[in-house]
């Protein structure tokens, strides 16, 4: 082997960065162009899509489009796509809580609407996430909590319960949801309480929780199955019967609620609460070791909990008033708490975790200290151990 002898050449580094070039060393891309949209062609694309969806969409031919004639749109397994997407942007339009606003739109105020270049966004971007859909019930790893996300509707009570459920029970959602021949599906709960819906819409996979190619539709198919339990409760209570077209499922279960009637749907247990803020003002000692108690147990049991932030006090960045977490264990020896976000968000905290810059959030799942968790959330809803049965 013959070695050969290296010389050393210090080439100033001035000329090695002219003759790679500067660029070289920065490694970033070239900024891509966006296309420019000709919002004219836009305009008119849309507006002609608008006419021809109201004067199909408008049953009674009034020359308006009232939410029924759109629920009636939202229900119908025949539109599609774009056209599905339309619909759910024009209902929400009508449900927005406006006292200048009529319940109804004209064909004039439909086509201003088309000509709104965000509205014009919404819809692409709404129309390109059906696309997206996976549409069998459960896809491969289902069910599981990094594909969760609650969509734009108001049911968070029902959401971080079904988190829960799914993180201590994730092969028994599999077992309570079955397709049927005809393409609906028989859901029986763990309360025994069954329900049978039909398949769910485009519109109604992109008005509930946030759907993707990563996961089934069997999240869409629960907030179905619970919706028609409330409208069933609704019904039972008014003695009236309601038309598929006087609401959509999501009227149902997207203003809120109450979760420990979900706790005792899958869990078929009936549910319990505890007021931390008052075993606190009661003896803040023993109240935080009741605490400890009592989530030692109820994690040891796997049981079902959830926790909702009430009041105005000021919280830690990252989590909000008027918001149900589902609380999925806790560790007796470090004593944390690992709570969940049915938003399934992150969350990078500006500064060390705790009650000022909030705590670390992977998929909406974060850990509190004990201490800390009892002065966010004033108390805890959980499944004990005593059995209910449901009427059918």
């Amino acid at each position: 082997m013959t070695f050969h002898s290296i010389v050393i050449v210090r080439i100033p580094l001035i000329s090695i960065l002219l003759a790679i070039g500067l660029s070289g060393l920065i490694c970033q891309a070239a900024p891509r162009h966006k296309p420019q949209v000709n919002q004219s062609e836009e305009n008119a694309t849309f507006s002609q899509l608008f006419t021809t969806l109201f004067y199909q969409w408008d049953s009674n031919h009034d020359g308006v489009l009232d939410l029924k004639e759109l629920n009636a749109a939202i229900e119908n397994p025949d539109i599609r796509g774009t056209e599905a997407a339309v619909a759910v942007v024009l209902h929400r339009r009508l449900q927005v809580e406006d006292e200048e606003q009529t319940n109804a739109l004209a064909l004039d105020e439909a086509l201003t609407l088309a000509n709104n270049p965000q509205v014009q966004k919404n819809i692409s971007g709404k129309a390109w996430h059906i696309v997206a859909i996976d549409h069998v019930l459960f896809a491969p790893g289902d069910p599981n909590l990094q594909t969760f996300h609650q969509g734009g509707i108001g049911d968070c009570y029902l959401l971080a319960v079904i988190g829960a459920f799914v993180f201590q029970h994730p092969t028994a959602v599999r077992e309570m949801i079955h397709e049927q021949d005809d393409g609906t599906y028989r859901v029986q709960f763990g309360n025994g309480k069954e329900v049978t819906v039909g398949p769910t819409t485009d519109s109604e996979l992109i008005m509930g929780a946030s759907e993707g190619h990563n996961h089934g539709v069997w999240l869409a198919i629960l907030e179905k199955a619970y919706a028609q339990i409330a409208l069933q409760s609704k019904e039972k209570k008014t003695g009236e019967d309601i038309e598929p077209i006087d609401a959509v499922p999501t009227d149902f279960i997207g203003h809120g609620g109450y979760y420990a009637p979900v706790i005792v749907l899958l869990s078929g247990h009936k549910a319990s609460g505890a007021s931390f803020s008052r075993w606190l003002r009661q003896d803040p000692k023993n109240g935080l070791e009741q605490a400890h108690d009592l989530l030692s147990k109820l994690s040891n049991a796997h049981k079902l909990m959830a926790a909702n932030i009430g009041g105005t006090k000021p919280l830690p960045k990252g989590l909000v008033h008027g918001h149900v977490y589902g609380v999925l264990g806790y560790n007796p020896v470090t004593r944390t708490v690992t709570v969940f976000n049915p938003w399934g968000n992150h969350f990078k905290p500006a500064g060390p975790p705790g009650l000022t810059y909030g705590y670390p959030t992977d998929h909406g799942v974060f850990e509190m200290p004990l201490d800390e968790f009892v002065q966010v959330y004033g108390g805890l809803t959980y499944e004990t151990d005593t059995p209910t049965v449901a009427s059918h």
